[in-house]
């Protein structure tokens, strides 16, 4: 499976949009080799706060066919664009899916997870 991690630092002015916006992604859930997406917040010692998504796909074709026919559009529907400061992509392949998200230490947010249909 490809796993596509998403990083976005947000200004605390921000967090209520972007949590908005990131609620949108529903469409996902009918994109051919899409598995599930979920994520939440994650807040530093200086109190920076940092969205994290991750996303699970079948395998690396699905996801670029997704990046090159449908990413662009969602993402413009979503309206997210003004609502982070920063962002880092990641990808890699892994088998177990559940250790990836044990491991990550987050507030998560219902209203985030995306589950293939």
């Amino acid at each position: 499976m490809l796993i596509k991690k998403v990083i976005c630092h947000v200004a605390a002015f921000q967090a209520e949009e972007f949590s908005k916006a990131q609620s949108k992604w529903r469409e996902l859930s009918k994109v051919k080799g899409f598995i599930k997406q979920a994520g939440g917040w994650r807040t530093d010692e200086d109190g920076h706060l940092t969205a994290v998504i991750v996303g699970v796909w079948e395998n690396r074709q699905y996801y670029e066919e997704f990046m090159a026919h449908s990413h662009d559009q969602i993402f413009a529907n979503t309206k997210q664009n003004d609502t982070f400061q920063s962002i880092n992509v990641e990808l890699c392949e892994a088998d177990d899916v559940h250790e990836i998200f044990r491991q990550l230490d987050l507030r998560f947010e219902p209203e985030w997870t995306v589950l293939n249909t």
